[in-house]
């Protein structure tokens, strides 16, 4: 468990959709994301991705990885940072598996997103 939680907090920022919940996570970010426009891209990158679209895979994922950097906390505010998620991840993990798995299975396809559209 410790391995992924680290990896994902050393990760891009990305928004993830956490039971009926979005949050972005990544580097020096953990924050509920509540703004309508801002979870829109996260539908269109779904709809691009079963359409298979290359093109609005790259734009939607470029869109969101920004939206998320934008939630973004100074470096000063790391280790708070990093302990509020580690303890949101334990309590997820003890509390709502499904969730959890959910949330670990939308890391790996963003990883291999990354991997295929980011340079």
């Amino acid at each position: 468990m410790s391995n992924f939680k680290e990896s994902l907090y050393e990760k891009k920022s990305f928004i993830y959709k956490i039971g009926e919940e979005y949050f972005a996570i990544g580097a020096n970010t953990f924050v509920k994301v509540t703004d309508s426009p801002e979870l829109d891209n996260i539908e269109l990158l779904q709809n691009a991705l079963k359409k298979e679209n290359d093109r609005q895979i790259t734009k939607y994922l470029d869109k969101i990885i920004r939206i998320a950097n934008s939630y973004r906390t100074d470096a000063r505010e790391h280790y708070r940072v990093q302990d509020k998620l580690f303890k949101f991840l334990d309590d997820l993990q003890a509390n709502n598996e499904v969730a959890f798995n959910e949330l670990q299975a939308q890391v790996f396809q963003f990883d291999e997103l990354c991997k295929k559209y980011q340079q």
